[in-house]
């Protein structure tokens, strides 16, 4: 399965699942919801974790992004 759905969308499951997480945050974020509840919302334990993924996909942490491209 794994072999399958890296060859029809060319990456990991993991890896589009990160992209997924970050692409539906944004405008949850951009609306106010907190980092807390949006890291929640996508099965993270902590809002720390998930700003360790954000920061390691984006380069920034989701304040920073926020107040940079709001």
């Amino acid at each position: 399965m794994a072999r399958l759905f890296h060859r029809e969308v060319g990456m990991s499951f993991g890896d589009w699942r990160r992209r997924m997480c970050l692409l539906l945050s944004l405008p949850r974020l951009a609306s106010g919801v907190s980092i807390l509840e949006v890291a929640l919302e996508h099965g993270y334990q902590s809002p720390s974790a998930f700003s360790a993924m954000f920061r390691r996909s984006l380069g920034v942490s989701p304040t920073e992004y926020l107040v940079s491209n709001v």
